[in-house]
């Protein structure tokens, strides 16, 4: 696999991507092998960044330092959105909140509830990862939301889940949670801004959806 004379790595396929991350010494070949069988056994890029341990040892010629090298891809992307906000300081467009959770939340393979908290003027003061659930629903306590915007004096917030099946339509539960925190953060003077659904790649607004009206 002579990668490196393929042009410009942004041109570079889903499977010559991940046979450089699989690759051992002497083994180019057999990565690139080896990361279309993923691709397709496990449906996509993301199936891949997004499989359970298991499902990805299942898979013939893969193991677990395979599966930490796809986890450390994840982890970083991660890190990178977050360190990014916090430089920017600010989460004041819906464009800006979407990257910034989707690079957080699209490669869980169970549903996860996050929180961001802003100040007067949108800027960042905190992210929290608050509850986690089965593949399709999470238990969301209001209550601990308010308690974690007092602990940071929070004016704003934005509220964030994924649904591991990769589609971020929003849900009537979706929506009820939202006006059942809504409510509680109201009695402190907090303002949810958005709540942003996250998918494989994508997200949605429930602001721009006009649910928040």
């Amino acid at each position: 696999m002579q990668t490196s004379s393929r042009g410009h790595i942004s041109q570079w396929s889903d499977s010559q991507l991940l046979g450089v991350i699989l690759q051992q010494r002497h083994s180019s070949e057999n990565s690139q092998a080896l990361a279309e069988t993923l691709l397709t056994e496990l449906g996509s890029l993301h199936g891949v960044l997004n499989a359970s341990q298991n499902a990805f040892c299942d898979i013939p010629g893969v193991g677990p330092q395979k599966y930490k090298r796809c986890q450390a891809v994840v982890e970083l992307h991660k890190r990178t959105g977050a360190q990014h906000v916090e430089r920017m300081m600010k989460l004041d467009s819906v464009d800006e909140s979407k990257a910034f959770f989707i690079s957080q939340l699209q490669y869980y393979p169970q549903e996860r509830f996050a929180v961001a908290l802003l100040n007067n003027q949108h800027e960042f003061l905190h992210y929290k990862e608050l509850f986690s659930g089965t593949i399709n629903a999470a238990s969301v306590y209001p209550r601990e939301i308010v308690k974690y915007a007092l602990d940071y004096n929070a004016a704003n917030v934005i509220l964030a889940h994924n649904h591991p099946s990769g589609t971020p339509e929003p849900s009537q539960a979706d929506i009820a949670i939202t006006q059942r925190i809504r409510q509680a953060l109201d009695l402190i003077d907090v303002q949810v801004l958005d709540h942003i659904v996250v998918g494989a790649g994508n997200a949605v607004s429930l602001a721009q959806r006009g649910c928040l009206s």
